[in-house]
């Protein structure tokens, strides 16, 4: 999550983003997780997409929003922020492929979770949990 504050608005707003848009110079990180950097736009447009910063764990959970819809996704990556470390620690890792809405058996607790699976560039996978499931799904991709 980031917190935009009022006071970090640059001016240039209306005459560059239009009346309702803003600019602002500073963004503040909330959560010390990783991150998930989306660029989406319109679906048939071809101005230049949109970027979203969101947290990881919360971003991965509303990715099904991009299944239907005007919106879609044109590129994604997760940088990861290694729990508050200094920047130059930080590293960005391009995505692949997203899956939303798969399902994964969890052996400790006996029971299947709904999970959004990421696999990166370099062919790693994890996968972020976020609710229970009563089968077996393979899920629908989003990227």
């Amino acid at each position: 999550m980031f917190l935009i504050r009022n006071e970090n608005r640059l001016p240039l707003q209306s005459t560059m983003a239009g009346e309702v848009a803003g600019v602002w110079m500073a963004a503040e990180q909330w959560t010390s997780g990783d991150l998930l950097v989306l660029r989406v736009s319109e679906k048939r447009a071809r101005g230049v997409p949109g970027v979203i910063w969101t947290d990881l764990r919360s971003g991965a959970a509303s990715l099904d929003k991009f299944l239907e819809g005007n919106t879609v996704l044109r590129g994604a990556a997760v940088v990861s922020t290694r729990h508050g470390c200094p920047v130059e620690d930080w590293y960005l890792d391009p995505l692949s492929e997203i899956r939303v809405g798969a399902t994964e058996f969890n052996e400790s607790d006996q029971a299947w979770l709904v999970v959004t699976q990421f696999t990166t560039s370099a062919g790693r996978s994890f996968s972020v949990p976020h609710g229970l499931a009563t089968r077996y799904a393979r899920g629908r991709r989003v990227w």
